[in-house]
């Protein structure tokens, strides 16, 4: 299957707008305290002016002493004031904010967790650290510019206005049409001509991300096949892109610059132009024309800004547009509303008439398969890749929901049981075992994160690894590094089955548990494993059938039936399918080639 990204689907500023407020309104007593205390610094600054122009007027008229003081006290005092709200507002924000960025990552990594495997297998891990760590820094700006910016920029114009509309209605009423006409041309600017390309070069950096992430995941395979050049090539070519749509993003974000700075210039005219012609009429005076100067000087670093804040706030939009799309994507296997908790004891397992299509495939791959597999059973399946080997134990796992028919374990329908008590009801130890990048006792601990360093231990020596963890400097605190790639192949299987044992779990699945090891160990784990699997129901992929030569039952699939059952002895006998691969073994292998 092609890896893809999920097809983005429209959203809108209205979208963006109700996706932060839903982080807001998780802190309502501190954003309503922010909020109050942004207004009334606001307030209090397009006061400024009136003081000013009291103080100027004082100074002129020669008022005496004691009242130009009291005038400039009254400056001070407003001027202070409106300082020391704001500095307390940044504090709440500062406070305010960081809890934001945390609920958002949390919630997106825990979206994740609940997403399916069709949808991790068709997306680039990349573009989805990407959009969330892009998405994280861009809720940060969104809300900057809406809180810290355009809220006091608002009240600054609306306050400033009305003081100006006090004395110069007709300036005043100018002025506001001039500002609405500013904001709706930097809005159209930003919406149609430099928003666009900046939600492409963003999608572009997610492409850039994601193949970085790719590239450096497989630089061994790169090396290994001469193929530097190539990549490098490639990646270059992919950079190049980004170039061009950052540049293109950057140019009509300039153009957006300029455009601003020339209606500024006319805001200028019209503020301090029109006082300048009042005074000359003889209907204003000094301390007019000295409130309209402070005004516009208010004014003019709010509004000269307010174009830009447009601009990064729905460049911040668009950037949340992943994030926003990600914590959409719909969970296609998820709990029923009141799902229970399975009681799993037995392990028993039963198919009945289950019928599976893979999402964007046409034909079934199992049609009315129905199977009892015992409590304590081992079963071996056997069958080409493609058989429905691997699907039938990840319908078991409910990775993906059949389209017909039911799943019991222990008599009860999996589908209606929450995933979460099905799951912890199965131990897997897979082909290519995933360890994160964490030390060997967390890696083992996994399967029970409770368990004591001498619990882990006696795993590890059950799946006779112990002795080399021990001889380790670091013991069972080595980091074992990214996907365990400092362990070689047969180690990190057995540190699988450690966490496995650990687990101690009553349905237990091994998907070619021993492929990774050579015969020396395998004959050592294979004691491991009779134990490990006593008592259990056990499920056993293998192409190497010496390593189920001694199950329970041996189901062979072909197309997604099952074509033939029995021990080991009994389909040799028959001198059918499982006869041919055990005589076409190459190396205890499955010839895959064969038909």
């Amino acid at each position: 299957m092609s890896i893809r990204q999920s097809p983005a689907v429209a959203v809108t500023l209205r979208d963006v707008l109700r996706f932060v407020a839903g982080y807001w309104r998780r802190q309502p007593r501190r954003l309503s305290l922010i909020m109050v205390m942004l207004i009334a610094a606001s307030l209090l600054e397009t006061y400024l002016p009136t003081t000013l122009a009291a103080l100027v007027g004082a100074v002129r008229s020669h008022d005496g002493n004691a009242e130009i003081v009291h005038r400039f006290d009254t400056f001070l005092l407003v001027y202070f004031a409106q300082m020391v709200i704001f500095s307390v507002a940044f504090r709440s924000y500062n406070v305010f904010e960081p809890s934001v960025f945390k609920q958002v990552l949390d919630d997106a990594f825990a979206h994740i967790q609940r997403l399916s495997e069709r949808f991790l297998i068709n997306n680039f891990a990349g573009s989805l650290i990407s959009r969330i760590t892009r998405g994280r820094s861009q809720i940060e700006s969104f809300e900057d510019r809406i809180l810290l910016d355009i809220t006091p920029t608002i009240f600054i114009a609306v306050g400033s206005l009305g003081f100006l509309a006090s004395q110069f209605p007709a300036l005043a009423g100018f002025l506001a049409l001039y500002i609405v006409a500013l904001v709706f041309a930097s809005a159209f600017m930003v919406v149609r001509v430099s928003g666009p390309p900046q939600a492409i070069a963003a999608r572009a950096q997610d492409t850039t991300n994601a193949q970085l992430l790719d590239c450096i995941a497989g630089l061994s395979t790169t090396k290994s096949f001469a193929q530097e050049a190539h990549e490098t090539a490639r990646y270059a070519a992919t950079t190049e892109i980004l170039r061009q749509r950052t540049t293109e993003a950057y140019l009509l974000g300039n153009l957006l610059w300029t455009v601003q700075r020339v209606m500024l210039a006319g805001m200028l005219a019209i503020l301090v132009g029109g006082g300048v012609w009042y005074v000359l009429h003889g209907r204003a005076d000094v301390e007019n024309l000295a409130y309209l100067t402070f005004a516009y000087s208010i004014l003019q670093g709010y509004i000269r800004g307010l174009g830009d804040q447009i601009r990064r706030l729905l460049t911040s939009a668009y950037d949340l547009h992943g994030l926003i799309n990600l914590m959409r994507e719909p969970e296609d296997v998820a709990d029923v509303p009141d799902a229970r908790a399975l009681a799993v004891t037995r392990g028993g397992i039963r198919f009945e008439s289950v019928t599976f299509t893979y999402p964007g495939k046409q034909r079934a791959l199992f049609e009315g398969l129905s199977l009892d597999i015992g409590p304590g059973e081992r079963v071996a399946l056997v069958g080409h890749s493609g058989s429905g080997k691997t699907s039938f134990v990840r319908l078991l796992q409910r990775l993906y929901d059949v389209q017909s028919g039911r799943i019991l374990i222990d008599d009860q329908d999996i589908a209606p049981g929450t995933q979460r008590s099905l799951r912890q009801a199965i131990a897997l130890v897979s082909q290519e075992p995933m360890l994160f990048h964490r030390s060997l006792r967390d890696n083992i601990a996994y399967g029970d994160t409770a368990a004591s360093l001498e619990d882990v231990r006696s795993a590890a020596r059950q799946a006779h690894i112990d002795d080399f963890v021990m001889s380790l400097p670091e013991q069972y605190e080595t980091l074992v590094g990214e996907r365990g790639i400092k362990l070689s192949g047969g180690e990190r299987q057995r540190v699988a089955m450690a966490r496995a044992i650990l687990a101690d779990r009553p349905i237990l699945i091994l998907d070619e548990a021993t492929s990774s090891l050579d015969s020396r160990s395998e004959r050592t784990i294979q004691q491991a494993l009779k134990a490990l699997t006593r008592g259990r129901t056990s499920i056993m992929i293998a192409h190497r059938l010496s390593t189920i030569m001694d199950a329970d039952r041996i189901l062979v699939f072909e197309k997604g039936r099952i074509v033939e059952e029995g021990t080991h002895d009994e389909l040799l006998g028959r001198n059918g399918i499982y006869a041919g691969f055990f005589n076409l073994q190459s190396g205890g292998f499955i010839n895959e080639d064969a038909e």
